[in-house]
């Protein structure tokens, strides 16, 4: 299970990325309103046009605010991966500060979770259905370069990858699922994508020091895959 820290006081990495933490999370019931279906089949319609036939839907049993599940795509013709996305993440809009707000082309209110994959194992799919409720949870926002250690001090994330601790999210860098917001609006915002990209401590550390743009530059430099390898070296 992933781990949150307690929020507090932001810190300022030497990189100019705000640090905030989290503690355990509040217990959350009940339902979003009578447009969550009306969401999902939009959703769900725009997801078949892109992925085609999911071979599962791994289904929340408990309720929350919001229903979060994880559709599980298959490698087809001209897609050599799995795919894991979530559902339900983009019901709620979720709690952008006031001056991220204001910025002419700022980060989506909505967003959507992407992994791939080679297998489609249980614990991503967990792991992305736990993050994709983290936002609404805690009334906060998650967006391209944010990162998250897993606990203090980070711990491994899954135990079969035990250098990776941290998670990154950032655009998807596979060029259709960039066009989501052009095809898929819920309650006038356009939904996006956001890449959940599992990274070592150093290279979270490589980031908090030189920034964003920094790793996505030793990214370039290492021809960081789409399809997640668990056994990857850290490029730090």
């Amino acid at each position: 299970m992933f781990s949150w820290f307690w929020k507090g006081k932001a810190d300022l990495s030497p990189g100019g990325s705000k640090v905030l933490r989290y503690g355990a999370p509040p217990k959350q019931t009940g339902s979003t309103g009578s447009t969550v279906s009306e969401f999902r089949e939009q959703r769900e319609a725009v997801y078949d046009s892109m992925f085609g036939e999911a071979s599962e839907v791994y289904h929340e049993v408990f309720p929350a605010i919001p229903h979060i599940d994880v559709y599980v795509y298959p490698a087809r013709e001209g897609r050599k991966c799995w795919t894991l996305v979530t559902g339900g993440m983009s019901d709620v809009p979720m709690n952008l500060p006031v001056k991220v707000r204001a910025l002419k082309q700022g980060p989506a209110k909505r967003v959507e979770l992407i992994f791939y994959c080679t297998e489609p194992r249980k614990d991503y799919q967990e792991t992305l259905r736990q993050l994709a409720h983290f936002p609404h949870t805690y009334q906060t926002w998650i967006g391209p370069g944010h990162t998250m250690p897993n606990g203090n001090p980070p711990a491994a994330i899954w135990e079969f990858a035990p250098k990776l601790d941290t998670l990154l999210f950032m655009p998807s860098i596979v060029s259709e699922h960039r066009l989501l917001p052009d095809r898929l609006t819920l309650g006038g915002d356009p939904v996006e994508f956001l890449w959940m990209v599992p990274l070592t401590g150093a290279e979270c550390e490589f980031k908090l020091e030189k920034g964003y743009n920094a790793l996505l530059g030793l990214f370039e430099e290492h021809r960081h895959p789409h399809v997640f390898d668990p056994e990857r070296g850290s490029y730090v």
